[in-house]
């Protein structure tokens, strides 16, 4: 995982140093969301955890990146995701957060200033961390693997500066879940990710 996810950091800093302020525009998008399919919204309930309720399947984050004049582009996205697997009975809480390095295709309709969309596909590697702590301390689960996420959305701008964003995001670990006693599936984690957020263009 090291050389691929090293190789897309390279990438990412020489479109970023490559890209100047008249052919390239920066933004910011904090968003919220929804998980789904794979393991969003696990429980640990069926195991000794005693786990009363059923895992969130909200998320909050932030993307920032670097659009070219041409298709494409760089981002960095992070989200979180509190109680993924379920709190309450011994489970004291549990979250999920991802932060991953992204390169963005896609073509400015309308171009690069006032209204207009882009639609993107996107792809790209990072870190997929799972946090699960019981109220005893027994059994502590904490895992940081690393991943690669596929998406794809819509950004669309209302003026020169300000719009917002669709997105969906496939999320998958390398590294496999073994069996174990607190309940997680075995196997790779996966999830997908919705999510709206407001665009800031500069």
């Amino acid at each position: 995982m090291k050389p691929l996810y090293g190789f897309a950091v390279l990438l990412a800093t020489g479109l970023l140093l490559s890209a100047s302020p008249a052919r390239a525009d920066g933004f910011v998008s904090p968003t919220v969301g929804v998980n789904f399919g794979g393991d969003a919204g696990g429980t640990l309930r069926g195991a000794t955890t005693g786990a009363v309720n059923q895992g969130s399947k909200i998320n909050y984050g932030v993307a920032a990146g670097w659009m070219g004049k041409g298709f494409i582009g760089v981002e960095e996205d992070f989200s979180y995701s509190p109680n993924f697997f379920g709190d309450g009975g011994n489970l004291d809480k549990s979250r999920v957060y991802t932060l991953m390095t992204n390169l963005i295709i896609g073509a400015p309709i309308g171009g690069q200033r006032g209204g207009g969309i882009r639609p993107y596909a996107s792809g790209g590697v990072g870190l997929i961390n799972r946090d699960i702590k019981f109220v005893n301390g027994v059994g502590n689960f904490t895992d940081n693997s690393g991943g690669f996420d596929l998406g794809a959305g819509i950004m669309a701008y209302f003026a020169d500066n300000i719009g917002v964003r669709f997105d969906y995001r496939y999320f998958r670990t390398f590294n496999t879940t073994d069996a174990n006693v607190i309940g997680l599936s075995s196997g790779n984690f996966t999830f997908s990710r919705a999510s709206f957020g407001v665009l800031f263009r500069f």
